[in-house]
């Protein structure tokens, strides 16, 4: 392992998740909404939440930047509960949105607390990439449903991509020796991916990934088309 170079892509997956999280912050202020599907907010919350300030804070470089996106997280959090109600027609979930964010909130941090420990995610790759998975998966559901693109843009949908993208590369350089990294042998890299066996990079954890870049994929195209839909220039919305 070349510890420089997963030094170097997981700091660029840092900057892009950072980015991403930035624009969901502004959106969601500019449109008075939130901008993290509910069920993902409640996962990767209590995720950060987990790595940064209960397992070790401090401990190394990725749990020094998992507090910095816990305290995004915490941001979209207030603005869910703030804006969320109105973004149902249910009269049910008008009155009782709160109380179920909040309880999702509760059996998210338990579900994701014991898995880490049950199932020695020590660096939570399963958890993060499955909620990775869910998250991409619901962002197009999101879409779907509102119809619009309020607190959404092509720029969080680029960074979020890009961020899972170099999360993904930082483990595969794990795993795969410098020489055959170095050497851009693009099917014998590709052959160590996914013939891979032992954790951090599973088959699963390859799986979970590949979903991710196909749902990132539909998401973008479905949003940049709602863009030119509505005679919104999606370059020109941050």
């Amino acid at each position: 392992m070349n510890t420089e170079l997963v030094i170097f892509v997981g700091t660029l997956c840092g900057i892009f998740w950072t980015l991403a999280y930035i624009g969901i912050i502004w959106r969601g202020f500019q449109d008075r909404s939130y901008g993290v599907p509910i069920a993902a907010l409640c996962a990767n919350t209590t995720w950060e939440a987990i790595f940064s300030v209960i397992d070790q804070p401090f401990g190394d470089f990725f749990r020094t930047v998992s507090l910095t996106w816990f305290a995004f997280d915490l941001i979209i959090a207030v603005q869910c509960f703030t804006y969320g109600p109105s973004d149902f027609q249910s009269e049910f979930m008008k009155k009782y949105f709160r109380v179920i964010f909040l309880a999702g909130i509760f059996i998210a941090f338990v579900i994701n607390y014991r898995f880490v420990y049950e199932f020695h995610d020590i660096e939570g790759d399963y958890t993060g990439f499955g909620i990775n998975c869910m998250m991409s998966m619901l962002f197009i559901g999101l879409l779907v449903r509102r119809d619009d693109i309020i607190g959404q843009s092509i720029y969080i949908a680029i960074f979020k991509s890009l961020g899972t993208l170099t999360a993904f590369l930082s483990t595969c350089l794990e795993i795969i020796s410098f020489d055959i990294a170095k050497s851009l042998d693009f099917p014998r890299l590709f052959t160590e991916v996914i013939s891979h066996q032992t954790y951090p990079l599973t088959p699963l954890i390859t799986f979970l990934y590949s979903i991710i870049f196909v749902c990132d994929g539909i998401y973008f195209t479905l949003l940049y088309r709602k863009c030119v839909e509505k005679k919104i220039n999606p370059w020109a919305r941050f």
